[in-house]
């Protein structure tokens, strides 16, 4: 083999390993945009979606005022509204951590996306689930507060509920949002019910889930660690 030849070959593995390491930043670079997009997607589906969020975040905000207040006017309500609560921390209490932080993110994961998919039913489930817990937060707060004060409260909420409460309220919404497209097809406007439901899912399983799960961990590791050191147990 003469040197001209050899010096083609060279050109040639040259160039083929030129198109690989372009084909390779193409590919990045498409995976990057993907990325990016997605996050578009879940941040103008939340941004469409403030008059609901406003909705379910005023309505929680009464509810938990509501059960503050009824329950300092009649302690005894606290007994019903918390009924099955102590059986459920008897329950968790025997778990390791990782499976609290499991039971903890399934059992919220799982209400969120009901809270979602029932609110097909004109969203009356999703409204329901708000007040429900905002009535329940409200009451235990009172309680907590009479015992051990609002630093307690404060300190054993913010690390995972900055993340968790954020989460739930947008499911919650996102299920109402479905409710009044029901309503809206129903008058007789057009309105893509399919295409609305496939989103939420999209943005529930893609956003919301994940960042339910982080919250599980937070609530799991670093709230128990925020509370003893405030109250000198740790």
């Amino acid at each position: 083999m003469d040197d001209t030849a050899i010096d083609e070959t060279a050109i040639d593995e040259t160039a083929m390993d030129d198109a690989a390491v372009e084909d390779v930043d193409n590919l990045t670079f498409e995976d990057e945009q993907i990325g990016t997009r997605g996050l578009c997607n879940v941040r103008n589906y939340i941004s469409g979606l403030m008059p609901e969020i406003s909705a379910v975040v005023v309505l929680f905000v009464l509810s938990g005022i509501a059960g503050y207040f009824y329950t300092a006017l009649n302690p005894a309500s606290s007994d019903i509204a918390l009924e099955g609560l102590e059986d459920l921390i008897e329950l968790i209490m025997n778990m390791t951590p990782i499976e609290i932080m499991l039971f903890i993110f399934f059992n919220n994961a799982i209400k969120s996306l009901m809270a979602f998919v029932l609110g097909l039913g004109f969203g009356l489930i999703p409204l329901l689930f708000v007040i429900s817990n905002g009535y329940i937060l409200g009451v235990v707060t009172y309680l907590e507060s009479q015992e051990n004060g609002f630093t307690y409260i404060f300190l054993g909420i913010l690390p995972h509920g900055i993340i968790e409460l954020p989460m739930i309220l947008i499911s919650a919404a996102m299920g109402l949002r479905m409710g009044l497209n029901v309503l809206n097809a129903m008058a007789g406007r057009y309105v893509d019910i399919k295409g609305e439901f496939k989103q939420g899912l999209s943005v529930f399983f893609r956003f919301i889930a994940p960042m339910l799960l982080l919250a599980a961990g937070i609530e799991t590791f670093i709230t128990p660690v925020v509370i003893g050191l405030f109250t000198g147990t740790i």
